[in-house]
């Protein structure tokens, strides 16, 4: 397994690793991708394009409906997949808390990312502008089209919208900033799932049936040890 080199250099890598598993990799199970950053056991969950955050403490596969996972036990790789939607990886250094959130448009208009911060801070008492963010390669606004996104996508922010494109990726970063989120805390892997098929799991860039038979790109990350 090769992982994409953009996230090994997140600041810190060497308390809970984090790594992109994408087509190069082949065909990967989660425990493929769970023992690639060095964990025994895993999370991930029946990703429903909702705004659900569960709080896991043991292993399991897709038996919780739900896009957002966090975690206080190390050792528990959490696996966040998707095919051009938006996936990122909260931590909270002062915490040692980790997080991962599947985000698709209807995530992103049903409220995903600031409930998945409000559950962060009612159980440990997070300060979001102490929480680092690491986002996924997900669609560009070329590629992000729609038949009506003023209609489908009503909670977007207008400026967003351009035509049939829709900016998921600005809106996604408003929502982050807006819930306190720094933006020197905050990390975006550039690419396009859609305008790179040779890399990437696509839906919209024509890997349907391959995503339907449970090829996706996958997020990983686990929490180490801290030594106080």
């Amino acid at each position: 397994m090769t992982p994409d080199p953009f996230f090994p250099a997140q600041p810190f890598a060497d308390r809970f690793p984090l790594r992109l598993f994408t087509k190069e990799d082949g065909e990967l199970s989660c425990l493929q991708a769970a023992q690639g950053i060095g964990a025994a056991d895993f999370a991930t969950l029946n990703q429903v394009h909702g705004n659900r955050t569960i709080v896991v403490r043991g292993g399991f596969d897709r038996t919780e409906e739900a896009d957002g996972m966090i975690t206080d036990q190390t050792g528990l790789a959490l696996i966040v997949r998707a095919a051009d939607c938006q996936m990122f990886v909260v931590y909270d250094p002062e915490k040692n808390v980790i997080g991962t959130l599947h985000a698709g448009w209807r995530g992103l208009t049903g409220g995903a990312i600031p409930n998945f911060f409000s559950k962060m801070q009612s159980l440990w008492n997070t300060k979001t502008s102490s929480l680092y963010v690491f986002a996924g390669p997900s669609l560009c606004p070329d590629c992000a089209e729609f038949s009506r996104p003023h209609a489908e996508l009503p909670n977007i922010d207008a400026k967003f919208i351009h035509d049939r494109h829709v900016d998921l990726r600005g809106e996604a970063d408003r929502q982050l900033f807006e819930a306190g989120v720094l933006k020197n805390h905050f990390e975006r892997h550039p690419d396009c799932t859609c305008c790179h098929p040779e890399k990437y799991w696509t839906w919209r860039g024509g890997d349907r049936e391959a995503v339907k038979a449970g090829n996706v790109n996958l997020l990983a990350c686990t929490l180490l040890p801290v030594l106080r």
